[in-house]
This record gives structure tokens, sequence and C-alpha cells, in this order.
């Protein structure tokens, strides 16, 4: 079964200048391009976009999505978008104005049948459409292609989104609220560019909770805040913040290696705080994992590499033990995260990981005890595993 998804794109925005909710301007783009990119991310192709006039913003929008390989469909009429999709396919309904994070369409995807995504009503105002006396719809669900098949041939002058969602909540799609999760603060439904603002703001109080860390969350909030705030205005990229810790991290490992432990643990704590700032503005940018640059993949080879080195300088003058406990770390990290892909795991925040263990280390490294912080991040590092596997098996157990 393939996926397709459904994009409504004719609402009129609030803007004195008017204009569509799906070209407000986001970072450069347009809101309905962040959609389309996000959907096809997860999968969908064709990309519907449900439209009923096509000013140029859009048309270029639409230009901009082609150029970059994504299947962008225009539908003038509730017909011309059944015919886009096949009747067996799954389809994702997305709210015109309608800006969510990944995690989001996942968890829809991960639901059997047709669902929808709500919102309480006490939390929501009438930019979300409202379900029942208790409930909103967030803008997004999943449905089926013959869903909207058949709401076309009955369709006449009702509104395609709104008449889809009803019909999804009568054929009794399954309702998955909002869980209070950092994610559902990169969550609004847009009218106007001041919801962008307002989006932004949220993301920049929750960023830290958002990338999942104790040090980004609480040591280096403020610090990572204010630079984020200033560096919005300007063309700085989270690319440079990434490479910047790159580098200060290899650096970092060639001062271990050289016994310049003080340099080698300052320079990796600089370049937390770089990545820090780097995943802020990601977020803040709205970019997605798909669209993540490699020196997120290339930072914790280098980050092992430190640890390694590190290890293999403090080995020759304290013996192998250091070596075992370095590797040891660095095992452990991997297994967690193997363990942990793709599972809701409570206290994540407070398990170990890069940035933590290089600033739980450093108050050992303050007083010379380099091989008793070697042993409490290894520690640290195993205790997060087995919290992880615990977790992860957990219901297995239960079940036998």
């Amino acid at each position: 079964m393939t996926l397709a998804a459904l994009i409504a794109a004719y609402h009129e925005s609030d803007e004195p200048g008017g204009g569509l909710r799906a070209t407000l301007p986001r970072t450069g783009r347009t809101l309905v391009e962040r959609q389309a990119r996000l959907v096809a991310a997860a999968g969908a192709n064709p990309v519907v976009l449900a439209v009923e006039r096509v000013p140029q913003a859009l048309l270029a929008a639409v230009d901009r999505m082609r150029r970059q390989g994504l299947n962008i469909v225009l539908a003038r009429s509730a017909e011309e978008a059944a015919e886009a999709v096949h009747p067996g396919d799954r389809l994702l309904l997305v709210g015109d104005g309608l800006l969510a994070g990944e995690g989001h369409i996942a968890r829809l995807l991960s639901t059997p049948g047709r669902s929808i995504l709500t919102i309480a009503d006490s939390k929501a105002d009438d930019r979300y459409e409202r379900i029942d006396a208790e409930n909103r719809w967030a803008g997004l669900a999943l449905i089926d292609g013959d869903m909207l098949k058949q709401t076309a041939a009955m369709l006449q002058d009702w509104d395609l989104q709104s008449t889809l969602l009803r019909r999804a909540v009568q054929a009794g799609a399954r309702a998955l609220p909002l869980r209070g999760e950092p994610e559902d603060d990169q969550l609004i439904v847009a009218e106007r560019v001041a919801d962008l603002g307002e989006l932004q703001a949220r993301i920049v109080r929750g960023a830290g909770a958002l990338r999942g860390d104790w040090v980004s969350g609480y040591l280096l909030a403020p610090v990572e805040q204010a630079a984020t705030r200033w560096l919005m205005a300007t063309r700085a990229t989270p690319f440079m913040f990434g490479m910047g810790a790159v580098a200060l991290t290899l650096f970092a490992l060639l001062a271990f290696a050289s016994h310049w432990y003080g340099t080698g643990i300052g320079l990796l704590l600089v370049g937390t705080l770089l990545e820090g700032i780097g995943d802020r503005l990601t977020l803040l940018r709205m970019q997605m994992r798909s669209e993540q640059s490699w020196w997120t993949y290339l930072l914790p080879l280098v980050s092992a590499g430190a640890l390694l080195a590190l290890s293999v300088a403090l080995m020759r003058a304290r013996g192998w033990g250091c070596l075992s406990l370095g590797a040891g770390t660095i095992a452990f990290q991997v297994a967690q995260h193997i363990e942990a892909q793709g599972r809701a795991v409570s206290g994540r925040v407070w398990l170990a990981e890069r940035k933590g263990l290089a600033w739980l280390l450093l108050p050992f490294a303050v007083v010379g005890l380099w091989g008793t912080g070697l042993t409490a991040i290894a520690l640290y590092a195993g205790a997060s595993f087995f919290w992880v596997q615990r977790q992860a098996h957990r219901p297995a157990l239960v079940e036998s």
C-alpha cells in the first residue's frame, strides 16, 4: 500500500495585503514548501495540492519543489485531486496553513487504519477546526484514497478539507490527542505572519527539550537561546556552527593525543556549545532530519575519536584500564542508540550522550582525576544503556 498526501492550499490568510496561507513566508520559502517536503520525507508520492487559484507566489513555490524532485500535483477541484490518488492508497490529509513536526506524521503512520490528530479545545482557538465539545482537529489526518474519491463524488459546494475531516470522524477514525511532548511546540495552524513568529518564539523556549539532552535543556540553555535570537537576523547557518563543532572536537582529539588535557577538554566543551547553537538554528528554521548536513554524522565519529585519544594518552601513565573505560563508554552509547531508535523512552533527557559525557568529565578534569572521570562517564553510559534496554524489552517480558 503506497502513501499519498493531500495538502489544502486555498484558504486566504489574514494578512492585510491578502494572499494564501500556503504562501506565508517562512525563512526564505513558503509555508506550503515545508508541508510538501515534510510529507515527501515520510514517503508520500504524489503530493497533491488542493487549490482554487494559483497566484504567482504559489506557482513559484511549486516550480521550486518540482526542481527538487518532488512529485507535485495541482488539483483545482476535488475530482482532480481524486484522480491523482489510487483508491487503495493511504492518504495524509494536511490542513491549510499547518506546520507540524516529523514525529506527528510518524505517529499517524504507525497507527493502523484511519486516524486523526487532535488537540484539546481548552488549548486551541478557532484556527483549529472543532470536532466535538472537547476536541479540535490538530491539522493532520490519515485516511485513504477511496474516501477521497467518495467525497469528491458528493462534494458539491462544500469545503473539501472540512468535508473529509467530518467523514473521517463519522467513519470512526481513531483520535490521537497531542500528548504534550516537546515536539508539539512545532505544531501550529498559521493564518498570518505573526503566527509564524509565535511558533518561532515557542521553539526558542523549548529548543533544548526538543534536542533531548540536559546540557542544552538546562546547563547551556541561556547562552544558546541568547545566541540563536541574535543569529536569526543574520545569515549564519547551522552548517557553520556544526562544522565549527567538528573542527573544535578534532582539535581536542589532537590535544588529547599530545597530552594537552586541559586544552582538549576546553575545546571539547566549546564545541558542545557550537553544536547546541547549530541545533537550535536548525529547529528555528524548521529543517527536517532528512535535510541534516553531513556534519551531524561526522561529529559523533570525531567525538568518539577524541575519547579514544584521551583514553590512549592516559593509558600510558595509568594502565590499560583507561582504554577499556573509553572503549566501553563508546560501546554503551552505540548500543543505547540502537535500543532507543524508534521508541519513546521515559527520562530520555537525562540519558548519557556526547555533550553530557563531556560536561560530566569537566569536574574530574579540574582536579586532575582523569581516570576517575573516565570511570564516571563509563558508569553513566552503562546505566543509561541498561535503562533504555529495560524499557525497550519490558513489554515482551510482561507478555511472556
